[in-house]
């Protein structure tokens, strides 16, 4: 985790949860109207694309289900290059795991 730039800034994700299954139901941008966000690429928020095209296969995080989530994310590739040549990375800040390695950065946990 400490070889990418995790963003700690209020992106959030509702959870639908329908017997077994959960889904994203919501996806929440907190940089929508700011074009220079480290989010925003051709306006269009790069955690938004990803988890709306490949939902929790970009999720590296473990926590019970709740009706809403607080994520951080992390890209790697070039973001100048086109998203479809990016990866995004997402897990929940109450992660067990993230929580402790967020605490061991010094308290700057948000870039």
């Amino acid at each position: 985790m400490s070889n990418m730039i995790w963003h700690n800034d209020g992106h959030k994700i509702s959870i639908l949860l329908d017997k077994q299954n959960v889904s994203i139901s919501g996806i929440h941008c907190p940089f929508e109207t700011n074009p220079d966000a480290n989010c925003q690429t051709d306006d269009i928020c790069c955690v938004k694309w990803f988890l709306e095209r490949y939902g929790f296969d970009c999720n590296v995080g473990v926590v019970s289900a709740q009706p809403e989530l607080e994520i951080a994310w992390a890209i790697v590739g070039n973001i100048n290059l086109g998203l479809d040549s990016c990866q995004v990375w997402t897990i929940p800040v109450n992660d067990e795991f993230f929580s402790a390695w967020l605490l061991s950065q010094n308290g700057d946990s948000s870039t």
